[in-house]
């Protein structure tokens, strides 16, 4: 192994230009695909937040007190498509509907809690279940109107699949791009000296004395160049954590209700960033130094 660093000490002191273009060429490639897989899962993550925030009104009529909504608030917080349920009576109706209209003065004048009626909003755990629990909530007794705004939530439900079968094939692209870059670069770097390796084995050299280095060699400017890009991915993370905007932490696209701390994620992400600069660094090496070998 200290033989190994001698030879890699010499080589970046031979060729500094071409050492330092790879390292910035692997480690930017790595950059951008932790990056690009963070903003699709704050997209994602978005998405997932506004569709939480798609609801299903029961407005009640006056003569169907609280003691007849609350029993009828349990049995819908029990259904297992339901996420809350939330109870809003006269006077809360009022509270909020004078804070919507604080700036009309005239209008509130003629309002009371008696003329306003009471509510439960619910939230379901998938939207697509909203109409159907619309439908069934309609025939409740005591219930005047359920408010549900299909069409909106329709074409909501219709953007969220599209982007996450969208950002689903970008990833897998971008993935088979940066690979494909970070090979590329190790190829050159070998065939750039592919004269000194048909010497070596016309010489007598072992496949071992020849392969060996070379993949030390990839390992080391892939690893290297992936630890960097995972020092700014984590320190990314830490980023969206303060930015504090999503307070569940981040969605994962296709694991429905899971959430996770932006932190944890971008350092998971680091160590596959870490991971696959190993096996790019190997497996890359070795391809490219394979046509060498039979001499």
């Amino acid at each position: 192994m200290p033989k190994f660093w001698e030879n890699l000490r010499r080589h970046l002191q031979k060729e500094k230009l071409m050492s330092v273009s790879n390292f910035l060429l692997m480690g930017i490639t790595f950059l951008l695909l932790g990056i690009f897989i963070d903003v699709v899962v704050i997209s994602q993550t978005a998405l997932r937040y506004l569709e939480d925030q798609a609801q299903i009104t029961i407005f009640f009529k006056d003569d169907f007190g609280e003691d007849k909504i609350l029993p009828l608030k349990a049995n819908i917080g029990n259904d297992a498509r339901v996420a809350s349920v939330t109870y809003v009576s006269k006077e809360e109706a009022l509270r909020i509907f004078k804070e919507i209209n604080k700036d009309e003065p005239v209008l509130l004048e003629s309002i009371s809690a008696s003329i306003l009626p009471a509510s439960l909003e619910v939230k379901a755990k998938n939207i697509g279940n909203l109409d159907k629990l619309t439908n069934e909530y309609k025939s409740q007794e005591g219930v005047e109107e359920v408010r549900f705004y299909k069409d909106v939530v329709s074409r909501f439900a219709s953007t969220s699949r599209a982007v996450y079968i969208v950002g689903f094939i970008l990833v897998v692209s971008f993935f088979l791009i940066s690979y494909s870059v970070i090979i590329s670069a190790l190829r050159t770097s070998i065939n750039a000296r592919g004269k000194e390796l048909e010497i070596m084995k016309l010489v007598g050299a072992s496949d071992s004395y020849v392969r060996d280095p070379f993949m030390y060699e990839g390992v080391f400017f892939s690893m290297v160049s992936a630890a960097a890009a995972s020092g700014v991915i984590i320190l990314l993370g830490v980023g969206i954590d303060r930015w504090g905007i999503f307070s569940k932490g981040l969605a994962i696209g296709f694991i429905p209700g899971f959430f996770i701390n932006p932190i944890i994620f971008n350092t998971i992400l680091a160590f596959i960033l870490l991971l696959s600069g190993f096996l790019l660094g190997y497996f890359g090496s070795k391809t490219a130094i394979k046509k060498y070998l039979k001499y």
